[in-house]
């Protein structure tokens, strides 16, 4: 195989997980793409994918991603605080609520998971209103421009990481009306010795044959420290991963 599956990985700023990973792969190019939270890293093109300057005229974003080859293949793990169960609070977590009826009877349509919470939905916990306002609206804008930027590309195979659970895939679907048709869920102590079980879908328009055995955690996920460390993704995960998109690119281009 001599075409090069030219991959932009989105948010890939941390520890560089699709980055390491496409180094042990010779016919895939990667461009890694995002903002490093922890400042450690120099891998990457510094792009905030939460920017919505293009509203204004302002077209760096799309400017910089036009500069770069097309993509083959677009993956992406956009921050998942807003969307995650870990804020848990009454209906819902920090950054979102879930609507309930108060009939006896269910509604004939289901009822949002996707109202804003009001500021005294706080007085009974830890977390700060305005903290939470801030990582749901960049939440929701890295998860619309990531929907932008599939459509706009096109790229022959997208996937997109996200816990099991995050409220984003519901998102996805039901607010921005893209639909993912494979699920892939995964453990991540299913590879490299890791050592908590974080249920994990790579939704993507290709299915990836994860490996899913429920095995039991050898720690607490808030045992680990440091926002690229929880980020982390098994490298042996992500070499499985490229290793299945080039199985089918390759059969692709022999067609």
């Amino acid at each position: 195989m001599t075409n090069k599956i030219v991959t932009w990985a989105l948010f890939d700023s941390g520890n560089g997980c699709y980055f390491n990973g496409a180094s042990n792969f010779a016919n895939i190019e990667v461009y890694s793409i995002g903002l490093d939270i922890e400042n450690k890293n120099n891998h990457f093109i510094n792009l905030n994918l939460a920017d919505y300057s293009y509203l204004f005229g302002d077209k760096t974003l799309y400017e910089t991603l036009d500069n770069l080859p097309k993509p083959d293949l677009i993956i992406a793990s956009p921050p998942c605080e807003s969307w995650s169960v870990a804020s848990a609070m009454d209906k819902g977590n920090a950054c979102w609520k879930q609507e309930q009826g108060d009939s006896l009877f269910e509604p004939q349509t289901p009822l949002s998971r996707f109202t804003i919470r009001d500021y005294k939905d706080y007085e009974r916990y830890q977390f700060k209103p305005e903290k939470s306002l801030v990582k749901r609206i960049n939440g929701e804008l890295c998860t619309v421009n990531l929907i932008q930027i599939i459509k706009k590309y096109n790229p022959t195979y997208f996937i997109i990481e996200n816990p099991a659970s995050s409220k984003i895939w519901d998102y996805i679907e039901k607010i921005l009306g893209f639909e993912i048709p494979y699920e892939n869920l995964t453990y991540y102590n299913n590879y490299d010795d890791y050592p908590v079980k974080k249920p994990t879908k790579f939704k993507s328009n290709l299915q990836l044959n994860l490996k899913s055995v429920v095995i039991p955690n050898k720690i607490e996920f808030c045992q680990m420290a440091g926002y690229n460390n929880r980020s982390n993704i098994p490298q042996t995960l992500v070499n499985e991963i490229f290793a299945r998109v080039i199985e089918e690119y390759t059969q692709k281009l022999a067609m």
